[in-house]
C-alpha cells in the first residue's frame, strides 16, 4: 500500500471507531456501563482474549507453516486483544454496546501487560512494546469520544439520540470508504499472502477467535459483543510494534497489514449478518 493509500485507511478506520464511540456515548447510560463491567463472566472474556486466541494463532502457524517474518507478523496481531473496530462490529451487529465498551476499554489496558510477556516467551529477538502509544490510542479513539457523548447525553438528553443517529449513519459510510481504500491500496499484498499462506492463516485465526467468543456463556447480545471483541485483535497496535521493532522487514509489516484488512472483511461480515438476524428474531448467533 502507498504511503498515502496507508494513511487514508488508517484514518478512516479511526474516525470511524472515534464516531461510533461518540454514538456509544450519546445512546449508552453509565448505569449500563457499570453493569456490563460487573458481569460475572468478565475474567472469562479476559483470559480469552490475552490467552486462548493467541495460543490458538500459535497452534495455527503450528500446523500451517509461515516464513519466519509473516509468521511473526501473524503472530504479533493475535498478541494484541481488542481492537478499537469492535464497537462497529457491535453496533451493526445489535449487540451489548456497553459491553463491548467496557471490554475493549479494559483489555486495551491489559495489553501493557500482556503484550510484552507475550513477545518475550515467543520471540527471540527484542520486541519494543510503548505503553505510552497503548494509552494514547485508547484515549483519542474510544474514552474522549465517549465521554463527550456521554455529557451531552447529560446536558440534552433529549436531543442525544437524534445527534447519534447521523454519527451512526457517518461512521458506516467511513467504514466502507475504508474498506474500499485497504483492498485497493493492498491488491499486491493480498496477492502475496495468498502464495505465502498468509491469507488462510488469518482466517483459521479468526474462526478460532470466533469459536473462542461464542464459547462463553451469555445472552445474545452479549455474546455477539463478546465475540466480536475477541475477533477484532489490536492490529493499529501491532503495526506500532513492527514499525519500531522491524523498520527493515517489509515482510513483518505486510502480514500485520493483510491480516488488519482480512479481520476487519470478516469481523464486518459476521456483524452485518448478525444484525440482519437479530433484526428478523433469529436468537443464535453463529459464525
Amino acid at each position: 500500500m502507498s504511503e498515502t493509500l496507508n494513511t487514508a485507511f488508517t484514518g478512516l478506520l479511526a474516525f470511524t471507531v472515534f464516531l461510533t464511540a461518540l454514538s456509544i456515548g450519546l445512546e449508552t447510560s453509565s448505569r449500563a456501563l457499570k453493569a456490563a463491567i460487573r458481569r460475572p463472566t468478565l475474567v472469562l472474556v479476559i483470559l480469552a482474549n490475552l490467552i486462548l486466541v493467541p495460543g490458538a494463532g500459535l497452534a495455527v502457524v503450528g500446523l500451517v507453516p509461515l516464513s519466519p517474518d509473516s509468521e511473526i507478523g501473524v503472530l504479533l496481531c493475535t498478541m494484541c486483544a481488542a481492537g478499537p473496530f469492535a464497537l462497529k462490529a457491535t453496533q451493526l451487529a445489535r449487540g451489548d454496546l456497553a459491553w463491548a465498551l467496557s471490554l475493549t476499554v479494559l483489555l486495551l489496558v491489559l495489553n501493557v501487560l500482556s503484550l510484552p510477556l507475550w513477545t518475550g516467551l515467543v520471540f527471540d529477538q527484542s520486541v519494543s512494546v510503548r505503553p505510552g502509544d497503548l494509552f494514547g490510542a485508547m484515549v483519542v479513539l474510544i474514552l474522549l469520544p465517549t465521554a463527550i457523548g456521554a455529557f451531552l447525553r447529560k446536558k440534552r438528553a433529549s436531543q442525544s439520540e437524534a445527534w447519534a443517529r447521523p454519527a451512526t449513519t457517518v461512521s458506516n459510510l467511513t467504514l466502507v470508504a475504508a474498506i474500499v481504500v485497504g483492498v485497493v491500496g493492498n491488491m499486491s499484498q493480498l496477492a502475496d499472502a495468498l502464495t505465502s499462506r498468509v491469507l488462510i492463516v488469518a482466517v483459521l485465526i479468526l474462526v478460532a477467535a470466533g469459536v473462542i467468543g461464542l464459547a462463553l456463556p451469555s445472552p445474545a447480545e452479549v455474546r455477539r459483543a463478546s465475540t466480536l471483541v475477541t475477533l477484532n485483535r489490536a492490529t493499529s497496535v501491532a503495526l506500532l510494534v513492527v514499525a519500531q521493532s522491524f523498520p527493515e522487514r517489509g515482510e513483518v509489516l505486510t502480514a500485520a497489514i493483510v491480516f488488519g484488512l482480512v479481520q476487519t472483511i470478516f469481523a464486518l461480515g459476521v456483524a452485518l449478518t448478525w444484525g440482519r438476524r437479530a433484526m428478523v428474531g433469529v436468537p443464535a448467533p453463529a459464525i
